[in-house]
C-alpha cells in the first residue's frame, strides 16, 4: 500500500483536478486537443501526450487522498469527462458527507440525462457548462466535433447547436439541479456572440447559476490568440494539484502535457509530492518565462482579470 498523507487543516487544503480522461471528442482552435498531431503547433510548447482513461485503481487512491488534503476536487483537467466509461459510476461514488467541494466541467457534447440525475444525486457543488456559441455556424467553428442529443443520438451538423441548447435548457428547467456557471471563452473565434449569448441564457438562470465569460488562456504557451493577456503565475499561491488519469501530479492546472511531473500517487503520497525536493525545486523555477516548460512559453498564467460574471435577471410581473 502507498503512503497516506496527513490530513491537513483547513489553510492548508489543496484544489485538487481529477482527470478521469485526456481524450475529447472536440478539437476547438483555442485547444491544444486541436493541435495535438500536428509537427509545428501554434506556440512551441508540445501537447503529445499519451491518452488514457482513470482506472477504478487509481480514482479511489485519488479520492481517498482528497478526503486528506483538498478543500476542492475538479473533475476535468484535461479532456471531456463524461467519455469516461464509468463516468456515473464515478460520480456516484464520491459519496457524501465529505470535506472537499466538487466542481464539474464539461463540453455538454455526450450529456445524458442520466448523467444529470448522477450530477444531482450526488450533489455537485458547481456544475461547468463550457459552450462559447449561441450561433451554430459559429458553434461549428469554435467547437467541432461530435455531439449527441439528451438520447444518446449523433445529431448532423446542422443540428450540434440546437441539441446543446436543449440539454442547457433541460438542465436549467430541472427544479434540483445543481448551482450552473454557463462558460462563454472569449477568443478571435466567437467575437459578435457576447450580447447574444447572455440574452439568451441570462433570462433563463436559476438562483445559483452565473454566466461566466472570460478570455481564452495559452494552457502553458501552447495556445496563440489576440485575445490572450498577459498575467502572473498563481499556480502555488492558490495551491492547484492536478493528478492525470494514470495517478501522475503536477502543480499546475495549465501543465497540460505533464511536464512539471511530481511523481505518482500510487507510488507516493500526495503530501509527500506537494512538499517533497521536486516540488521544492520547481517553486523557484516555475513561472511565466522561465526557463522551464511549458512556463518559458507560457505569458498569461491564470489571467482572470478579464472575467466578467452575469446573474439571473429578475423577472417582474406587472399586474
Amino acid at each position: 500500500m502507498p503512503p497516506e498523507s496527513r490530513v491537513y487543516d483547513e489553510h492548508e487544503r489543496l484544489v485538487m483536478s481529477l482527470e478521469f480522461t485526456n481524450v475529447c471528442n472536440f478539437r476547438c482552435p483555442f485547444c491544444p486537443q486541436a493541435y495535438q498531431h500536428l509537427d509545428n503547433q501554434p506556440a512551441g510548447s508540445p501537447y503529445d501526450r499519451k491518452m488514457g482513461m482513470m482506472s477504478r485503481a487509481v480514482f479511489d487512491r485519488a479520492l481517498a487522498e482528497a478526503h486528506r488534503v483538498a478543500r476542492t476536487v475538479e473533475l476535468g483537467f484535461f479532456g471531456e469527462q463524461t467519455l469516461h466509461k464509468q463516468y456515473i459510476e464515478y460520480i456516484g461514488a464520491l459519496g457524501r458527507p465529505r470535506p472537499f467541494g466538487v466542481e464539474l466541467n464539461t463540453n455538454i457534447s455526450m450529456l445524458t440525462r442520466d448523467m444529470m440525475a448522477a450530477w444531482i444525486d450526488a450533489e455537485i457543488d458547481l456544475v461547468r457548462l463550457s459552450v462559447d456559441a449561441i450561433d451554430g455556424e459559429v458553434f461549428n467553428r469554435v467547437r467541432p466535433g461530435l455531439v449527441r442529443d439528451l438520447e444518446g443520438n449523433t445529431v448532423d451538423e446542422v443540428d450540434r447547436m440546437a441539441a446543446i441548447n436543449d440539454k442547457i435548457e433541460h438542465w436549467l428547467s430541472l427544479p434540483d439541479h445543481r448551482p450552473t456557471r454557463l462558460v462563454f471563452v472569449k477568443s478571435s473565434h466567437n467575437v459578435g456572440q457576447r450580447e447574444k449569448f447572455l440574452n439568451h441564457w441570462q433570462p433563463r438562470l436559476g438562483a445559483g447559476d452565473v454566466v461566466l465569460m472570460k478570455n481564452v488562456l495559452s494552457y502553458g504557451g501552447k495556445i496563440v490568440d489576440p485575445m490572450i493577456q498577459a498575467g502572473r503565475c498563481n499556480v502555488w499561491d492558490v495551491g492547484y494539484c492536478v493528478i492525470d488519469w494514470a495517478g501522475n501530479v503536477s502543480p499546475c492546472n495549465l501543465d497540460t502535457n505533464m511536464d512539471l511531473s511530481l511523481g505518482n500517487i500510487m507510488t507516493e503520497s500526495i503530501d509527500m509530492l506537494y512538499h517533497g525536493e521536486r516540488a521544492a525545486a520547481l517553486r523557484d523555477r516555475t513561472g511565466c518565462g522561465n526557463d522551464i516548460t511549458p512556463c518559458r512559453t507560457c505569458t498569461d498564467a491564470n489571467n482572470w482579470s478579464g472575467n466578467e460574471t452575469f446573474k439571473p435577471i429578475e423577472l417582474r410581473v406587472t399586474l
